[in-house]
């Protein structure tokens, strides 16, 4: 093991301070400050790195709709599909009301992911089964809901999630808005399981052949919603009115869900058909990969750690800090990088048991490192003192290891290719800060 001895603590302790990338929760005690104190910086420790895959991911939780379709040589052909009811907020219409059209408006959320500058297309197509997890309260990534085949209503567009019109407009089948007209006008429908009865929601589809974007949308009432026009005559001029119908997040079962589903049998991860099955950055390219949606996520472990012990000496971990790099030929403006990264504990199973945070239960991320990015120079910064330190200081064998996911893990679809251990490139590297006190000094 090679390791530096460096000259100051004092200079050591400055630079833990409180970054993040740094952070620490050692405290010298009594037997530290009166010791002859070593500190080593080591950079040889052992890093495995791995990619794993969840069986499902919960998507009824959501932040925002998402549709859409994209293809990329690494991870394959993406889908994103939305399924939700649409409920009024009251039943309401008037006889002398005629009906007029209706719409359906999906507002923007700024959140999209690929080729904005390829044409869109939205399928609304009705939904043949009421919105109900099969089991339980939730609904899953993999999971999907029968529905008709042809179209309620479809539009083709380029995108503009970040300006231009803030929602897109769909136009609906005519004979399906005025029946509803109908119903609701004559009192055949007047509560949520009448509606329910007859209509039970729709979902949104890409175009089979699109290859473009997944776009975000919002689901709140006063940006996405369903609209159902019609007038009345109460002076001479005819008064335009309508009712709304928009999609409730947070109940219990969930009425609202992501379907993201990806075509992976010419893909590397075709043989991940199982959370505790994993793959080795040394049988992929040494690289490891991260997809939120789909589930995919990089596995780091540390099995060199108690090789710390091999040094004489009592010690601590002051810091430690892993670098990886993003692949620079699989990013670009449209497949862009996240500037953090979430940090996850989990078994030796692959389930998540805990969530890294500092000692003020603020979460720990991995900071993406751009100063030199002119130059391709890039790599997230992970911090993991706090976590090093437990595995050395652990009483039993501690077989956890940590994933990396992006924040929204379940509400958007980035991917990412990161460099592993043995890249010729740029290898991932753990630096670690320790310092060595002898006890028995007098």
């Amino acid at each position: 093991m090679r390791y530096v001895l460096l000259l100051y603590l004092s200079v050591l302790l400055w630079s833990c301070g409180d970054d993040n990338a740094y952070d620490t929760d050692f405290d010298a005690g009594e037997d530290f400050t009166d010791s002859n104190i070593r500190v080593l910086s080591i950079d040889t420790m052992t890093v495995e790195m791995s990619t794993m895959k969840f069986d499902s991911l919960i998507t009824s939780d959501a932040t925002r709709i998402l549709v859409g379709q994209y293809t990329d040589t690494v991870f394959g052909k993406t889908t994103a599909s939305s399924y939700f009811e649409l409920l009024p907020s009251s039943y309401s219409i008037s006889n002398d009301a005629v009906f007029d059209s209706i719409s359906l408006f999906l507002g923007y959320d700024n959140y999209y992911y690929n080729d904005t500058l390829q044409t869109s297309s939205i399928h609304v197509k009705r939904l043949t089964s009421k919105v109900k997890p099969p089991q339980g309260n939730s609904f899953y990534n993999t999971q999907s809901i029968a529905h008709e085949s042809q179209d309620l209503g479809v539009i083709s567009f380029t995108p503009r999630p970040l300006g231009g019109k803030d929602s897109v407009e769909i136009r609906l089948d005519e004979s399906f808005g005025e029946d509803l007209f109908e119903r609701i006008q004559n009192k055949n429908i007047s509560t949520n399981d009448q509606l329910r009865e007859y209509f039970k929601g729709v979902v949104l589809q890409p175009g089979e052949d699109d290859n473009g974007a997944v776009l975000g949308f919002s689901t709140t009432s006063g940006n996405t919603y369903l609209r159902l026009y019609y007038s009345t005559r109460e002076t001479e001029e005819a008064t335009v009115k309508y009712t709304d119908f928009t999609i409730t997040t947070g109940n219990s079962p969930a009425t609202f869900f992501n379907g993201i589903v990806s075509e992976d049998s010419n893909t590397l991860f075709s043989n991940l058909t199982s959370h505790k099955t994993l793959l080795s950055s040394s049988d992929t390219g040494n690289r490891t990969f991260i997809q939120s949606g789909r589930g995919l996520a990089t596995r780091i472990n540390f099995p060199s750690v108690r090789s710390l012990y091999d040094i004489q000496g009592t010690g601590t971990v002051l810091s430690a800090v892993l670098k990886i790099k993003p692949a620079n030929t699989y990013y670009d403006k449209n497949l862009s990088l996240r500037d953090t990264l979430n940090i996850y504990v989990v078994d030796q199973n692959n389930d998540i048991t805990e969530q890294l945070t500092t000692s003020e239960s603020t979460a720990l991320q991995a900071i993406l490192n751009r100063e030199n990015q002119e130059f391709n120079d890039v790599y997230f910064e992970v911090p993991l003192g706090t976590y090093l330190e437990r595995l050395l200081t652990a009483t039993r064998e501690d077989r956890s290891s940590i994933i990396l996911i992006p924040n929204e893990y379940s509400s958007s679809i980035d991917r990412m290719v990161l460099n592993g251990e043995n890249n010729e490139d740029y290898k991932a590297t753990l630096e670690v800060i320790y310092a060595v006190y002898d006890e028995n000094q007098e």
